[in-house]
Order: C-alpha cells, then structure tokens, then sequence
C-alpha cells in the first residue's frame, strides 16, 4: 500500500469534464446515482482498473448541497478516506466538488458510497488489481528477467540511472521485480549550459539556485522533486518542481510551480521485451519542467523494452497516471511525447485506449509496429537476399524499394536484423534462456508476436516445431500476390525479365522468419485482429478524438529507416475513416531542428481550449473548433522560415514527389508495397486476390508465354488494391482486455 497523504486542505484543478471525460474511460467513469445529486468518478482511472489497493475519487454536488454535508465510505467504513473541497478550477469553469482519496482497498471488488446527512445517494463498485499488474493487458510475459538478472551489453553493466548521478542495479525478489519507492531532489544553478544537479539538502538550498517562470507565469525556484519506484513490474519515475520551503506534497497540496499539466514520455525501438528495462523515456526534460509541466515514464514504455506491446504500454501508463495523481492530484490533461517507437506508442495507445493521452505529439513518425514491418521482411528477405545476388545497380535497387537511396533498406536493419523472428532476443536477455530451432526449441521465442500472444494467441505449426507440444505467437504478415517492382515496371524503370524473375525468386517466410521460396500467408485470424483490436492504427477508433501534432525531421536523403512517407500514411488513414484528418498537424522541417518547446505550449493551448468548450457537439467537431489559429502545417527550411502549406503527397509521381515548396526541401519517399502498388495507408496485410491481368502493365507487351509465366508465380492470382484488404472491413474496438479483467474481455479468433 502506498503512503497515506497528508491532510487534505486543497484540491488542484479537477481533470477536464463535458465530452472528453465522458468519451474517455480513462479520465474517469461516472458512478451510479440515486437522484442525480451526486456523482462519483475514478480519478485518472476507470474505476474497473483500480491498482495499488488506494485510488482518488472526485464527488461532484450539485450546488444547491453544502459539501460539508457530503461523506465518502468505502467498504462500509472499513477503509480509510480523506476528503476535501475542491477549489476553483485552473480553466475557471464552475464546480462545487470533493476529493476524496481512499486507502485499504481490498483486491477485486469494492464499495464506495456516498451519503448526503448520512443517507446513501450514490454508489460506486470499485475493482482493485495488484501494483504488480496486469490489469488488462493479458497474462504476463514469462520468462522475465528483472534488474539483477540481466546481461551486461556492450554499452556496459544493466543497470538503471535514476538521473542524480546514482543508479539501481538490482530490484527485489518475487512477482514484481519490486524497489523500495524513493524521492530524490534536483537543482538547477544560474549559468550558462548547466544541467540539473543534485541536491542533497532541501533546508539548505544551494547558491546559485536558477528561478524558472512557468506557463502559468509563476517565478519559481528551479527545484524538481523526482520519484521512482516499480509498477506493473516496470521502473516508473515522474518528476516536478517543488517548493524547497515545503516539499510534502499529496492531491491536496500540489506544488506551486505545478502547471497542472502532465507530460506522458515513450522511449523508441521495438523488440520482443520479457525484461524490466534499464531506462525510461525521459523524465528530466528541462524545458519541460522549467515550464511547469510534470514528466512521467516507465521502462515498459520504452518500445525496446517492453515487448512492442501496447497494451502493456498504455497499461503502464495508466498505473503510473494513477500512482502521479495520488502524489500530485489529477492532472488537468496527459500529453504524450517521443519519436520512433515512442511515436508508435502515443498512436496505438490513443487509439485503442482513448483517454489515457488527451493529445500527443509524435515525431519520427511510424503508424504502428505491425504495418512496418511489413516493409521488414521485403527488405530483409526478399529484396536484400534477391537484389544483392543478382548484382543489380544500387539505382535498379532504390527504385524497386522505392527508397531515397538503397542504403534505407540496409540500414533499416540495423545491428539486429530479426525482429520478427524468434532468435534475436535483446542483448540482457541471458542466451541460454532463448530459443534455438536446434537445440533449445521450448527457449524464449523473441519475436514481436510472442510479446503479445495474450492479444494474437498461439497455433502449432508443425512444418518448424520439432515437437507438437510447442506452440508458437501468430503472425499477420504476408505477401501472397505481392507484384514487387510493379510501378518501377511501368514507370519504365526496370525491364520485363528482371520483373518476372524478381517475383519468381522473391519466396516468403517461415513462422520462424527464415526464407523459403513459396510466398509467405498470413494467419489469418492473427490478420482479423490485428484489425479488430486496434493494433492496426485507423482513424475509426480513438485517434479520431486526439489532437496530434506530428513533429517530423526529415531523414529520407541519409538513409535513415524513418522515412517520411510514415506521416503522410498515418495522416491518409485518419482522412479515409473520417473524411478529414484536421485533428492531425504534420510539420516538416530539417535535421538540427526542434519544434518541441513550441508544440508543447500549443498543444498545451488546444486542450486547453478544448475543455473550455461545454457544448454538448461531437467531440471530434469540438477538437477540429479548439484548434489554435497558428497551428497550421508548415515546414521550415534551412533558415528557420516558416512555410505554411497543406503537405501533400502525390501518388502518381512516387520518383519524383516534389510538388509545392515544402515537398520541394523535403521530398517524401515510398516504400516496397506502394511501388508494388499499394495503397499510401500502407496498412494491407493480406491483400485480396484477383487474376492477372494483362492490362496491369502499361509500359511493357507481355507475350501469352510471358502470361504462363506471370500465372504460374501468382498462381492464386495478385493483389488488389483496390479494395481493402483481407479482415480489413472490422472496425476497431476500444478499451479491450486481454486479461485478468472481465470488462470487455477479448478472446482471439481460433
């Protein structure tokens, strides 16, 4: 159990109400009432997804009852309760409220009732979870290694760095991989190109100790109190600044320099996780911090560590959110920050889990794990293994990838070359413990689908199982009728025989992600739900009700595996599902650049304006009208100017996509399945078939051999893309457990 707070003497803003608390679980579900009087809420979380054994609750009243005549019980008096008015709100809105924080609640099932002159008028039924998890995101990964059971990497000792200048090398014994909770505190000195420093002695403040103006316009000292500890079996911190004079804080009595605002941080990559996790995504942002904001992360949403599993991810966060309000008090909203994989995150979580983020801020953009690696294996297998013995030009190779420069492929694989496949498990995880075909086939299996095998289930697949015992995490990917080259084809950039013997050699993939020379097929109920449960990113679930300002530092021209037709991808899904994509600003600008402090205080501002709105509209309509004025794409170029232009992405001149001024700076790229001729949502994992057809080749006279030929490689015939893919009419459901809870639980297809 957590420690009890102080006592309650005031309450910081309440989390915003109207249309975005009632379309979020995660801010809060209402409660039963009697007569409307009263209403009970879950603040941060959902009342089914409690953890800890305490959670704050907030009480509205109607305004014609004294709050003094209002009292909280949970378990008939068993647990214990603080609770206290509510002051006005930070936006000014109305509220006459409590908060209430309750302690002793037992595991499962719980009572809160509240009472007006002791007669019950409102009930809440609360369910509590471990603080070890899971809650929602299914069984947990085993094996797992915590802290003191991990492998020195080649960057040294894995150990943990708290940001004071010490570190954990070791967490505790047992389900948890647990650490005792600490509280460590920093400084900022008056200087030039300083950092935080530690502070040993909050009674002795430094000299030279900086002040800092928030964006509340308060001159604070630039103190920050930082807390870390273990939840849901990962290392979170959060950090904020405090006042030195009076450092205790809890729900009631929030720091001074505290916006209100919290800032939710993802750290990038995407492996097969099974371990606790060294880093975070950064808690210690100082342009963060120095504004007010407060920073919260944990290891399992870093993308790298945690098994690129976003349900876990948005799990995580949600305990930690909870953990920070009961600290701190209720945030007034939650952004979410980070790049790569970090984007990744804020996408799929916002997604399939809206409410936890009220807005985010993606850079170096990918849509979802799942659609990009379908570019993975046409690089890695196919076109790598097929172009490279063939002895081609690196130009013949860039155009049928559809690359800036070939070298995007090769980099794209990095130092680990396998992360579909089960073999390459992260550097701490201990060899010994993973898998080998030949000699350890019940070892860890480090694919990405084996991190989420409470979403995507398990099958035998006896053609690679040297046992039938040996089930294996089932894969969506595919690419049975893929036509690779197609628009280089007709474009008239490559020849016919080097199309045709290109898709004749091209092969697939086994389960265990080696080549094989029959085309790869997808599971296919592996394909329905990663449609199905969001892990596909569209814009039919809660990305439709997010604001999103995808930051995007371009890379296409050194290479680099971030390329920007990402944005465009993400940004073309959200247009398709909702006829618009206005909830979503893309800004492009030059390496060297950085928007973030920018887009933080207009980000910042669209929420803001958001819960200023109490109008009972659409909330997607009420996103689109809180929009800042000056928030508009642009892109910048070398000198810092701004260019404020619609970014387009023209899909009939894929080699040379340069119209406008920003696509002129920075011109966006493709990759193997648009030049296959895929749609630019790139988000068709097993594509619907129809037989060839001659009239596909536009440059390039196929003789009826050349037909044989062609019907022979595509015996099941080729892709259309024109309708969507196999699974791909299922809309997305929110909010789904994969276990232990039974609120909308999710079992897999069979």
């Amino acid at each position: 159990m957590r420690a009890s707070p102080a006592s309650a003497v005031r309450l910081l803003a309440p989390f915003l109400s109207g249309g975005l608390l009632v379309a979020s679980l995660a801010c809060g579900s209402s409660g039963g009432t009697s007569d409307g009087d009263v209403t009970i809420t879950t603040v941060p979380t959902h009342p089914h997804y409690v953890s800890g054994g305490d959670v704050l609750v907030r009480v509205d009243v109607l305004p014609s009852i004294e709050l003094d005549r209002v009292t909280i019980a949970v378990n008939g008096g068993s647990g214990a309760v603080v609770q206290a008015p509510a002051p006005a709100d930070r936006l000014g809105r109305n509220q006459h409220a409590l908060l209430a924080r309750l302690d002793g609640l037992v595991l499962g099932a719980n009572d809160v009732v509240a009472s007006v002159d002791g007669d019950e008028v409102a009930s809440l039924l609360v369910t509590n979870y471990p603080i070890e998890g899971p809650i929602f995101s299914g069984e947990h990964l085993e094996p797992y290694f915590c802290l003191d059971q991990l492998m020195p990497t080649a960057r040294g000792p894995s150990r943990f760095a708290i940001g004071n200048g010490e570190f954990l090398d070791a967490s505790g014994p047992g389900e948890g991989c647990s650490l005792e909770t600490r509280v460590d505190y920093l400084y900022m000195p008056t200087g030039e190109d300083v950092e935080l420093q530690p502070l040993a002695s909050l009674a002795q403040p430094p000299l030279g100790l900086a002040t800092t103006t928030t964006s509340e316009g308060k001159q604070v000292p630039f103190v920050v109190r930082l807390e870390t500890g273990t939840i849901n079996r990962a290392i979170y911190q959060f950090a904020a600044l405090v006042d030195p004079t009076s450092p205790e804080v809890d729900p009631w009595n929030p720091p001074t320099g505290w916006n209100g605002r919290l800032v939710y941080t993802y750290g990038g990559g995407c492996e097969a996780g099974f371990f606790q996790g060294t880093s975070t995504g950064g808690v210690l942002n100082t342009g963060m911090l120095a504004k007010g904001f407060a920073v919260a992360s944990a290891t399992l949403n870093v993308n790298a560590q945690g098994g690129c599993n976003d349900p876990l991810s948005a799990e995580t966060t949600l305990m930690v959110k909870e953990q920070f309000a009961e600290v701190y008090g209720p945030p007034l909203h939650t952004i979410g920050s980070g790049g790569s994989g970090g984007a990744m995150q804020q996408l799929l979580i916002a997604g399939a889990y809206p409410g936890i983020l009220t807005g985010i801020m993606p850079s170096l953009t990918f849509p979802d794990a799942t659609t990009y690696f379908i570019d993975t294996p046409d690089c890695r297998l196919l076109l790598l293994r097929y172009l490279n013995s063939r002895r081609v030009s690196e130009e013949t190779k860039r155009v049928i990838g559809g690359w800036s420069t070939w070298s995007t492929c090769e980099n794209s694989l990095g130092p680990r070359t396998n992360r579909l496949g089960p073999d390459d498990c992260p550097a701490a995880i201990p060899s010994q413990a993973t898998y080998d075909a030949a000699n350890n086939p019940t070892g860890l299996r480090c694919s990405i689908y084996e991190a989420m095998r409470s979403v995507y289930g398990t099958k035998i697949y006896d053609e690679i199982s040297p046992t039938p015992q040996v089930e294996f995490g089932r894969s969506p990917h595919d690419n049975t009728g893929v036509q690779y080259g197609l628009l280089a084809l007709n474009a008239g950039l490559i020849g016919k025989e080097l199309f045709l013997d290109l898709n004749e050699n091209a092969g697939g993939w086994d389960i265990d992600f080696q080549w094989r020379p029959e085309r790869a097929e997808a599971d296919r109920g592996a394909v329905r739900i990663a449609y199905q449960t969001g892990r596909v990113t569209s814009g039919k679930g809660g990305l439709r009700i997010t604001p999103i300002i995808d930051e995007r530092s371009y890379r296409d021209d050194i290479g680099d595996f971030h390329q920007s037709y990402y944005s465009f991808a993400m940004r073309e899904r959200l247009r398709r599902d909702n006829g618009h994509s206005n909830n979503y600003v893309l800004q492009r600008h030059g390496r060297g650049m950085s928007l973030a402090v920018a887009n933080l205080a207009a980000m910042d501002e669209w929420l803001s304006n958001l819960g200023l709105d109490g109008s009972t509209d659409d909330l997607a309509d009420k996103i689109v009208r809180a929009k800042p004025a000056a928030l508009v794409e642009s892109c910048w170029d070398a000198s810092g100017e701004q260019i404020i232009e619609r970014q387009t992405f023209d899909m009939a001149n894929l080699y040379d996509n340069t119209r406008g001024a920003c696509n002129t700076l920075f011109p966006p790229h493709t990759g193997p399945r648009l030049i296959a001729g895929g749609p630019l949502t790139n988000d068709v994992l097993k594509c619907q078939l129809r037989p060839v057809n001659p009239t596909d080749y536009r440059r390039v006279v196929f003789s009826e051999q050349d037909m044989a030929r062609l019907r022979s490689i595509f015996p099941e015939g080729v892709c259309d893309w024109s309708t969507p893919g196999v699974g791909q009419e299922a809309t997305p459901s929110t909010w789904l457990s994969f276990g232990p809870s039974s609120v909308n639980r999710f079992v897999p297809i069979s």
